[in-house]
């Protein structure tokens, strides 16, 4: 165990006045006196050998090392809070759930409810995966307290057991705007009028827009213009703000397709053989609440065997 720990004293100060910017805010959510607050980040910063926080002009803001350490910290200064909360109040087990940022936001923030009413007594954690973050992506890095987390692949992930949410199905999207009074299915050749939105995503194996053109019957086809964007959820944004035409996946794009944000006005579609997959660490798959949440969600998205179409 290292030696040298700041006490929590320190920690919730200099997290209250990093969020303020100010001393004297974080003194009155404290209920502690300005000089205490003082005293508290002095301590830190001689503990830590380095200044957090730059006081110039009535103003406060972190250092570069400041904020380096308060990301690091205020994770767990959260959980310890949550973790006191918990325990005090006899509430039952918690479950800490791993999600890439698109399928979070588009498909499980929708339907988490469902669970969340079903099972009260299970504290719900989610946390953003980092697709940049290859440990996030394929899970062999520490798997950082998640019981268990959704993924994106084929569905091999390194110690982990998975099971598939559902079949990804792959076509181009648009915002209904583009569509300018054009009746669809539009030909595929009607593309090179458009600009495309790339997805630079590493959770992406590939460009599939060359399979897609080429079983669509444009190979090669070159398109009036791109853009490219590092994350799958702001490609789609762009696309339903009518940016241009983006490759669609189920099952993430299927709310903004009911709802009218997204159109699919070219009939032709491939199924992929990548798709979103539910892992639990081996040997975890015994705990009550990752089967309960494991159960759940694989029955929210339960559908028959995917139909026959060209493999991607």
């Amino acid at each position: 165990m290292p030696g040298r720990l700041p006490s929590i004293a320190c920690l919730r100060a200099a997290e209250a006045v990093a969020r303020h910017c100010s001393f004297g805010r974080a003194a009155v959510e404290l209920n502690l006196t300005q000089t205490a607050i003082s005293h508290q980040i002095r301590k830190l910063e001689t503990l830590l050998g380095i200044e957090l926080f730059t006081r110039k002009g009535g103003t406060v803001r972190l250092t570069p090392p400041g904020e380096q350490y308060l990301a690091d910290i205020r994770p767990m200064i959260v959980g310890i809070a949550h973790a006191t909360d918990r325990v005090a109040h006899g509430t039952g087990e918690t479950l800490m759930i791993g999600c890439p940022g698109t399928f979070l936001l588009k498909c499980l923030v929708p339907r988490i409810d469902g669970f969340i009413e079903k099972h009260p007594d299970i504290d719900v954690r989610l946390r953003t995966l980092n697709p940049y973050d290859t440990g996030d992506r394929d899970g062999t890095g520490p798997f950082k307290g998640l019981d268990l987390a959704i993924r994106y692949g084929l569905g091999a992930f390194a110690g982990h057991d998975s099971d598939r949410i559902s079949y990804e199905r792959i076509f181009p999207v648009c915002g209904p705007a583009l569509l300018a009074g054009k009746t669809a299915p539009l030909d595929p050749a009607e593309l090179a009028h458009h600009r495309v939105i790339r997805a630079t995503t590493p959770l992406l194996l590939r460009d599939d827009w060359p399979l897609w053109l080429e079983t669509a019957g444009a190979p090669g086809l070159a398109f009036a213009d791109e853009i490219a964007c590092d994350l799958l959820y702001s490609c789609f944004e762009l696309a339903a703000n009518g940016i241009g035409v983006v490759m669609g996946r189920t099952p993430v794009v299927a709310e903004d397709l009911a709802r009218g944000r997204l159109v699919a006005p070219w009939a032709h579609s491939l199924q992929s053989s990548s798709g979103y997959f539910v892992t639990v660490p081996h040997g975890h798959g015994r705990h009550e609440a990752v089967r309960l949440f494991r159960d759940w969600l694989l029955a929210e998205f339960a559908e028959p065997d995917a139909p026959a179409l060209p493999i991607a």
